[in-house]
C-alpha cells in the first residue's frame, strides 16, 4: 500500500506534491545558506543541486519511501519551502515528518504551524496512523523548540547517527506524537495559530 499523492491545504497554506516544475521555486526559497546550517547538505546551493535533490525525492516517492511537498504561501502564491512524509511504515502505522526547510522570510510566521497541522491531521485522521515522529540536529535548538511548540514529546538522542557533508558526526534529537495524544495536541496547536503577516518579498 502506497501513500496517495495529495494536496493538503487550508486558507493560507498549501502543501503540493513536489514536481520537477518546482525546482526553480525551491532553489529561490532555499538560497540563504543559513537555512542549511544543521542539515546533512545544502540542497539549494546551486540550481543543479536543487534539480538533483528534487529528482532524488521524486525517485523516493516512486519507491514509497518519501512523500515530498512544496510549501506554498497562498497569500503570495509563492513557494517558501518544502517538507515531506518519510520513514513511512504503513504496516506499523508510523511515519516521520522531516526534510523541512523554510525561507527566512517565512520563518516564525503563520506558515510552520499551519503546515504541521495539515500534515498531522492527515496522518492521524485520514491515514489513521499511531505515531508521527520528528528529528533534528541535537544542536539545532531553534528547531527543537519549534517541534516542542507544536506539541511533540522529546524521546531522546539518537547518537552519532549521521555524517554531515563537512565530515562532522551528527546526533539527532528524536520527538514524537502518538495517537492518544493527538486530540489534545490538535486543540493546543489550533489555539497557537497566528494570522498571516506580510512576508518579505525582496529575497528573489
Amino acid at each position: 500500500m502506497a501513500l496517495e499523492s495529495i494536496i493538503l491545504e487550508n486558507e493560507y497554506v498549501a502543501l503540493k506534491p513536489m514536481q520537477t516544475e518546482h525546482i526553480q521555486g525551491l532553489f529561490t526559497a532555499g538560497k540563504d545558506p543559513s537555512i542549511w546550517q544543521w542539515t546533512t547538505a545544502n540542497y539549494c546551493q546551486t540550481l543543479a543541486l536543487s534539480k538533483n535533490w528534487v529528482e532524488y525525492c521524486l525517485e523516493n516517492a516512486r519507491l514509497n519511501l518519501q512523500l515530498p511537498f512544496v510549501i506554498v504561501d497562498k497569500t503570495q502564491d509563492k513557494i517558501v519551502g518544502s517538507t515531506s512524509y518519510l520513514n513511512i511504515s504503513l504496516e506499523h502505522k508510523s511515519i516521520e515528518i522531516g526534510f523541512t526547510f523554510l525561507a527566512p522570510s517565512a520563518q516564525r510566521s503563520h506558515i510552520n504551524r499551519r503546515c504541521k497541522l495539515l500534515l498531522l491531521s492527515h496522518a492521524f485522521e485520514t491515514l489513521k496512523l499511531n505515531r508521527v515522529a520528528f528529528q533534528t540536529h541535537e544542536k539545532n535548538h531553534r528547531s527543537r523548540t519549534a517541534i516542542l511548540g507544536i506539541g511533540a514529546t522529546f524521546e531522546g538522542i539518537h547518537r552519532d547517527c549521521r555524517i554531515q557533508k563537512d565530515g562532522s558526526i551528527r546526533s539527532s534529537a528524536i520527538f514524537s506524537i502518538i495517537k492518544p495524544e493527538w486530540p489534545q495536541v490538535k486543540s493546543k496547536l489550533l489555539a497557537k495559530l497566528t494570522t498571516p503577516t506580510i512576508l518579505n518579498t525582496t529575497d528573489e
